[in-house]
């Protein structure tokens, strides 16, 4: 009793001491002293918000916050006065995406590597294919968590947040007061925190834990061969990790409603982490990486139901249609690139024009988001030197962008988004006393220093020395030409990549007259003949002249006279058009991916295909694994978004690959030991995916039926599935004989329908078993003995497998092939004697089948697609060329403008360089930064061009791209 009574009153005591120490403000002896928490800063020019200022204002602080703000304040008697006459007076600035510095080190980002107990043949990077010997006992990170090493939602920024004292002054030094610090490595790379840039301790600095889940299409984090490795793969995986939190939610709902009668739910720290945002309780942010994956990530997250931002790429000016429809807040960098000097001009030769026009664009992309009405934080992130910020800043107002957007964009909006407009954004009564003081004109002249800035009422001097005085004369010299620099960087010379791009006519209606048609349908080749096309759709074609008074509306009238006209050509195997790798290698069954994800729009090879008459394509993931991922049907509407290049309600399908590729035990990389590694392992591995389907399909079945607890939505099992019940069509990539027959069979066994057997260079051994399995055969045309496997190829397979009763197509599996497929159906007349009529169905009608789209495209038949071709010969003719091309109606390729065309570009391209030339090469330009350099030569996704073996890997030939 009298030792609780003793520990009592030393409870007391302490507890007085700290109130008496608290009121005296006075420190043991080594400790600084307290400031005063009391100031009075008078005559400034007061911001208070984005456009409201006040002349010669007072802010009158206590304890950290704004006690006061406005003209002519009585000053307290214990304030301490600041006088800041001519100086400017702003919100203190918030950094909206601080990636955290050492991350690595600091938290755990998905970069350690997964602890296999098992050893041996694994299924690949994380994901259990049941069956498959080799399962990792401890997927993804060592410890609980997700079974991918890049999917670390559970992580927090808060849990390990160490102020960087470097990082933090760099960013006082430019006006910032707050960060929101992010995770930086990773796909789902966990919870952000908002800190206060000050010095002190990290529990003070801390404003606010768990600020935003943040998410990117990052390729590069996890382990090297592990799940995923492309941009499609990414998303995925995304997607995934959320239908798995979702059921993660409904089965431990379950589990506490039925305790005692059905087994525990295993507990997973990271889908329990994502629960606030697949349920709208938090902010999830995103960084996709260019601009279509700025579309991509919006209708993804529109698909799961989360609330977003997004990151900026600096690409938004490519496609600003698609950035106006998505809308709402972005974080945007001011990370532009800057012209080199070169030695000699003629290397400005070997610049493209789609680096000039990047760089041009550069400074205009923020007024460019707000002109399309979207909101804007600025960001620092991606500067490799923070002092460029500032001089960034002005060129973006220089081009566009208000003062006023650009204050908002650093207090009021990234305020609002981090959720603390109660705290920051503004100069205002209660809110923290976070300010920027200015000397000078404007914030935003670079030569206006920022004098100090103030964070929760604790001022923190500018580290630099004031600039030196200089005579009103050198001065004025100065400025002459630094506004003469100016000006020239202001007037963009770069045209939008839209322009004279998409349909080049769109008439009601087309009628070309006493031309040669080659329908490709029933009538067949018609001499003298009329198509007319109206409302996107054929009406008419036949040997009968059009009666153009019962049009309705005025028709283009084309004169076909001497000239050819077809169907659009149709490519069944293309890879063209495809961003970030059309392989997700690191899987034996990636058939969760989808090519539809990353679909291309802004690539030149639509165009250049265009000039070949390519009217529809069918874009194919490559050949690296047993099981790929979904194909996408498009058509080369060329200036259409990847959404509008997608040919409507075409049929499912998905790639399937044999051979040499999908084993990989001849790459010759000895960490390659995925499963499988022989021809047979292929073959026990579509038996073993697809009697999983088949269990899957039941549960969901079964569900139905019962109700209950839904099964777990596995989006590979869940296409596969597609294919058992009859909804997706196998491209499968073929070269041997027995293992066709073997494939067949196998499907055969399961009840499907292979759609069609991809290049099948010896299937002519075995034309009769294709044909009665009804396979399509999608063949190279004289391609062979490039390798191994291939010996046995002949360039007579197509003409031999068609005699057979094989439907026959001829692909490109080439960006430069996809150019003239019409030379390649020529082969089949060469090789084989195929008629011409035939022959030009392999390229036509054919591929049409295959894909299950002849209702709509591959031949001129009334009430189909108004595609079709004129061409200056006939189409088999290798003399012939592609002279217009024609897409439901409109045209989007006309050879006699081509000329006007390349002219305009290439007058662009030297506008680009001497501007490019006079501002790099100008002794009174500031010098660029290493990183404002590098980013010159940075290619964009959507620009960036590829090795076909990347691309596909179905013949593993080293070609480049055209």
């Amino acid at each position: 009793m009298q030792q609780r009574s003793w520990c009592w009153k030393l409870s007391l005591l302490c507890a007085s001491a700290v109130v008496l120490t608290g009121s005296a403000q006075i420190l043991p002896p080594g400790h600084r002293p307290i400031p005063p928490d009391a100031h009075a800063l008078t005559h400034g020019q007061i911001a208070t918000e984005p456009g409201k200022w006040i002349t010669n204002g007072v802010i009158l602080i206590r304890r950290g916050r704004i006690e006061g703000v406005g003209a002519n304040l009585p000053i307290p008697a214990d304030a301490r006065v600041w006088d800041l006459r001519g100086a400017l007076v702003y919100p203190g600035f918030i950094e909206p995406y601080l990636p955290q510095a050492g991350s690595t080190g600091a938290i755990n980002t998905g970069n350690a590597q997964p602890f296999d107990q098992a050893g041996g043949l694994t299924a690949g990077g994380g994901l259990r294919f049941f069956g498959v010997p080799g399962d990792e006992k401890d997927p993804g990170t060592q410890g609980v968590g997700y079974e991918l090493a890049t999917v670390t939602p559970e992580h927090r920024v808060a849990d390990k947040f160490t102020p960087e004292l470097k990082t933090f002054e760099e960013l006082r030094e430019l006006g910032f007061t707050t960060a929101c610090v992010v995770p930086d490595k990773g796909i789902l790379r966990g919870q952000s925190a908002v800190v206060e840039l000050g010095e002190g301790n990290p529990n003070d600095l801390l404003l606010r834990a768990d600020a935003f889940q943040h998410i990117a299409f990052d390729v590069e984090s996890g382990k090297e061969n592990a799940y995923p490795k492309s941009l499609m793969g990414v998303i995925a995986a995304w997607r995934q990790a959320f239908f798995d939190a979702e059921h993660y939610a409904a089965d431990q709902t379950d589990y506490l409603a039925h305790p005692n009668s059905r087994p525990r739910p295993a507990l997973n720290p990271a889908l329990a982490a994502l629960q606030p945002a697949a349920t709208k309780q938090q902010r999830v942010v995103i960084e996709p990486g260019g601009v279509l994956m700025l579309d991509r990530a919006a209708r993804i997250a529109t698909e799961l139901n989360l609330e977003f931002t997004l990151v900026a790429s600096g690409q938004e000016w490519r496609r600003p249609d698609l950035m106006k429809a998505i809308g709402g807040t972005f974080i945007v960098p001011v990370a532009f690139p800057s012209p080199p000097k070169f030695a000699n001009d003629e290397d400005w030769q070997q610049i493209s024009l789609d680096q000039l026009r990047a760089w041009d664009w550069s400074a205009e992309n923020p007024a460019l988001l707000r002109q399309n009405g979207i909101e804007i934080a600025l960001t620092t992130h991606g500067l490799g030197d923070r002092s460029d910020f500032r001089k960034n800043l002005r060129r973006a107002l220089d081009r566009g962008l208000s003062e006023d957007d650009a204050l908002a964009a650093l207090t009021t909006i990234p305020a609002r988004h981090c959720n603390l407009s109660d705290q920051l954004g503004s100069i205002a009564v209660g809110k923290l006393a976070n300010l920027v003081i200015v000397d000078g004109t404007s914030y935003f002249n670079p030569d206006s220093r920022v004098r100090e800035v103030w964070i929760e009422g604790r001022p923190y001097p500018a580290k630099g020395e004031p600039p030196a005085i200089v005579s009103k004369e050198t001065e004025k010299k100065a400025t002459a030409k630094t506004d003469k620099l100016r000006d020239l960087d202001k007037q963009r010379i770069a045209r939008s990549p839209l322009a004279g791009r998409g349909v080049l006519a769109d008439p009601s209606a087309v009628l070309v007259e006493g031309v040669t048609i080659w329908t490709c349908g029933p009538a067949g080749r018609i001499e003298n003949g009329s198509l007319l096309v109206a409302n996107g759709k054929v009406q008419y074609v036949g040997r009968e002249s059009v009666d153009v008074s019962k049009i309705e509306g005025k028709p283009t009238r084309i004169s076909g006279v001497g000239l050819h006209l077809t169907p659009g050509l149709i490519d069944a195997h293309n890879h063209s058009m495809i961003m970030g790798g059309v392989n997700e290698n690191t899987l034996p069954s990636t058939a969760m991916v989808r090519i539809g994800d990353v679909i291309n729009s802004e690539a030149s090879t639509i165009y250049q295909q265009l000039a070949g008459g390519l009217t529809v394509a069918n874009e194919l993931h490559g050949s690296a694994n047993p099981i790929g991922g979904q194909n996408s049907i498009i058509k080369l509407r060329d200036a259409a978004s990847p959404e509008g290049l997608k040919l409507e309600r075409a049929p499912l399908g998905i790639k399937f690959a044999l051979g040499e590729n999908v084993k990989q035990s001849n790459w010759g990389e000895k960490n390659i030991t995925r499963f499988p590694q022989t021809r047979m392992g292929v073959r026990a591995f579509y038996a073993n995916r697809f009697t999983a389907a088949r269990q899957y399909l039941e549960e969901w079945a079964k569900f139905k039926t019962t109700g209950g607890l839904p099964p777990r939505r596995d989006l590979e099992l869940e296409t596969l599935g597609e294919i058992l019940e009859g909804k997706r069509w196998i491209h499968c990539h073929s070269y041997r004989q027995d293992e066709i027959l073997a494939f067949l069979r196998l499907m055969e066994d399961f009840g499907i329908r292979v759609g069609t057997l991809q290049h099948v260079l010896e299937g002519y051994k075995v034309a009769d078993e294709i044909a009665r399995h009804g396979a399509g055969g999608s063949c190279f045309s004289d391609w062979w003995a490039y390798k191994f496997e291939v010996y046995d190829a002949i360039p007579y397979a197509g003409s031999l497998m068609h005699q057979r009763g094989v439907v026959v197509s001829f692909n490109s599996d080439s960006s430069d092939l996809a150019r003239r497929l019409n030379l390649e159906a020529a082969k089949a007349v060469k090789y084989g004697g195929t008629s011409e009529e035939d022959a030009l169905k392999f390229v036509t009608l054919n591929p049409a089948k295959q894909l299950r789209i002849e209702s709509r495209v591959g031949s001129l038949e009334s009430g189909k697609d108004g595609d079709f071709v004129l061409w200056s010969k006939s189409p088999l003719d290798s003399t012939s060329h592609c002279l217009q091309t024609w897409i439901e109606g409109k045209k989007y390729f006309d050879r006699e403008l081509d000329t006007q065309r390349t002219s305009a570009l290439a007058a662009e391209r030297s506008s680009l360089i001497e501007k490019a030339k006079k501002i790099a090469n100008s002794g009174d330009a500031p010098i660029p930064s290493e990183a404002a350099r590098a980013a010159f030569f940075r290619q964009a996704l959507e620009s960036a061009r590829h090795l076909d073996v990347l691309h596909c890997q179905d013949c593993q030939l080293p070609r480049s791209a055209p």
